[in-house]
């Protein structure tokens, strides 16, 4: 935690990660499920003979090689782009214990391209067979590529045991969730490339039609019914602890809490995709695009709410047990709360220097260092807004108490990282705290 804080006022620098990984995983997911419905649909027309399918599926891998090249890799750059900026120990962290599965992942986008460019670009001299087996290779390597990812997501919420133990790769990465999130965000993958296909199935030519959306209608449904057992059985593998800040705050009455309502009905609106593509499987010659694009959009409005309900149950962590959300190694604390923070922190001290050295220079200093990954001073979570009616003694007294790691003296413990300094450096912030009134 010896680094600049990029501090985004109103917004907050961890919704720009969110808004640009909602979107990248999104696609992410849905080029791997349109890789599998590619391979699928080739093997079909391929037995029919059916030489107009054939044509169409053409002009579906240019699209799909855009929307992966283009969009794919440049949200995917974003999200690099965001977090190096907003958490950049975490994101070191990140690439030391896992170069190796990186480097095979970055090999696996390879592949990914390279067979979509030999399809798109060598079509016409490829013989059937051979381009069957470019539509699997392309399917196997996306889908390897969400294998690889997996592990190091799940890794984030449950690095388990085995790795605090050993710090061995293949601990961190086969941990307690990574099963379970593999299998749902395969089936996830399913019914967004399924969706996308629908969507462009809708403007094909009414003769064909039922023998595009059909196949792709059960493809689609698969993939939303298995994924209510699957989320069921990742739900179950969460640590204790993440599991029971999930179901606490769905009884509560928090900003928290009705972010979690507004997450859960977007999984409620993820099942209605399953019910909308009974149009395309009994009644495919009348079936439009706009049907498919609406089951599109919730689909990927739950996965985003899967997707925040996951985030914030790593809370007050980035990496469970190991990493606060601000930075700070859970080992790291007890040295900061004896020793002080400003002293081991560079970026801090000189921060403070800039503005003089004063009492609230420093506690400004520490405050962007330890608040801000989650806060923000006048926007969401609004710090000023959240002690608007403290005195400073009473935002002396929060910061100091935030340095309790005993639950039973720290109530936010659960969700807030402790305060890592001495209790000067706890005055120093509660009175910055006090002077953001005046602002």
């Amino acid at each position: 935690m010896n680094h600049p804080v990029w501090d985004l006022p109103f917004l907050g620098s961890g919704w720009i990660i969110g808004i640009i990984s909602i979107i990248h995983v999104s696609i992410a997911h849905l080029v791997v499920g349109a890789g599998i419905w590619l391979a699928v649909m080739e093997g079909r027309a391929q037995r029919a003979a059916d030489g107009e399918q054939q044509a169409w599926l053409r002009g579906r891998t240019k699209a799909l090689l855009w929307l992966s090249s283009i969009f794919g890799a440049t949200t995917g750059v974003g999200i690099w782009v965001a977090i190096g900026l907003v958490n950049p120990t975490a994101t070191q962290h990140l690439i030391r214990a896992f170069v190796m599965a990186w480097a095979i992942e970055w090999l696996l986008f390879v592949g990914e391209m390279a067979t979509l460019i030999a399809l798109v670009r060598a079509y016409d001299r490829l013989q059937p067979r051979q381009r069957l087996i470019l539509y699997w290779l392309y399917a196997l390597c996306a889908w390897l590529s969400l294998v690889v990812i997996n592990g190091i997501v799940a890794f984030m919420l449950s690095p388990g045991q085995g790795w605090t133990t050993t710090h061995a790769m293949w601990d961190g990465f086969f941990n307690a969730t990574y099963l379970p999130s593999l299998l749902l965000r395969t089936f996830v993958a399913l019914a967004l490339g399924g969706l996308w296909a629908l969507a462009a199935g809708g403007t094909a030519d009414p003769a064909l039609k039922p023998r595009i959306l059909r196949p792709t209608a059960l493809l689609v449904l698969a993939g939303v019914l298995l994924t209510v057992p699957a989320g069921w059985y990742y739900f179950q593998s969460f640590p204790p602890a993440a599991r029971e800040l999930v179901l606490g705050n769905l009884k509560g009455t928090t900003g928290l809490a009705q972010g979690f309502r507004w997450a859960l009905l977007g999984l409620g609106a993820y099942l209605l995709p399953g019910l909308l593509v009974l149009w395309a499987l009994f009644a495919p010659r009348s079936f439009r695009r706009p049907v498919a694009v609406l089951g599109l959009l919730l689909a990927c409005w739950g996965f985003g709410g899967f997707e925040w309900i996951r985030e914030v149950a790593r809370k007050p962590f980035v990496i469970r047990e190991v990493m606060y959300s601000n930075g700070i190694r859970v080992d790291q604390v007890a040295g900061y709360q004896a020793n002080g923070f400003l002293p081991q922190n560079a970026w801090a001290r000189t921060f403070a220097a800039s503005k003089g050295d004063t009492d609230l220079a420093k506690g400004e200093a520490i405050l962007r260092s330890q608040c801000l990954a989650c806060h923000t001073r006048d926007g969401y979570r609004s710090l000023k807004a959240l002690t608007a009616t403290n005195s400073e003694e009473d935002n002396v007294l929060l910061i100091q108490g935030l340095r309790e790691l005993d639950p039973a003296l720290n109530p936010y413990l659960d969700r807030m990282p402790p305060f890592a300094g001495t209790e000067q450096e706890a005055e120093w912030v509660g009175k910055y705290l006090g002077s953001l009134k005046a602002k």
